[in-house]
């Protein structure tokens, strides 16, 4: 089963995204904060990270650090969840920093769609 971990600190996006993915076979985690986040990367261990660019506690360079400084989450694909801007999204999926990015607003399918293209080809 793919282990997904959701770093979101809107209490309603982390119930919908939940019901979503778990309907469809996935194990989420939720994390509250990029300290949070990273936390639970490390142990946790999962297979990909949904992060939202907008945390209360750091913003998305420091939060992607932490994430990638945390033990055994250096390589755990990291996609962007985030309503901000596509360009800066883009440049980071280009640099390796991110391996995809899911807009929001978000529609279930593109979310399903973004997860499924990057999980596939890995070994979980």
């Amino acid at each position: 089963m793919t282990k997904i971990l959701l770093i979101e600190d809107e209490e309603q996006h982390i119930a919908l995204v939940r019901i979503r993915l778990e309907s469809k076979g996935f194990e989420v985690a939720a994390a509250r904060s990029g300290r949070e986040g990273a936390e639970a990367a490390a142990s946790q261990k999962p297979d990909l990270i949904l992060l939202d660019f907008m945390l209360p506690d750091m913003g998305p360079e420091k939060a992607i650090r932490a994430i990638r400084a945390a033990p055994g989450a250096a390589k755990t694909p990291i996609v962007a969840f985030t309503a901000l801007d596509r360009k800066d999204i883009e440049r980071r999926k280009l640099s390796g920093e991110l391996a995809g990015m899911v807009p929001k607003p978000y529609e279930a399918e593109e979310l399903l769609e973004e997860i499924e293209r990057i999980t596939k080809n890995r070994i979980l």
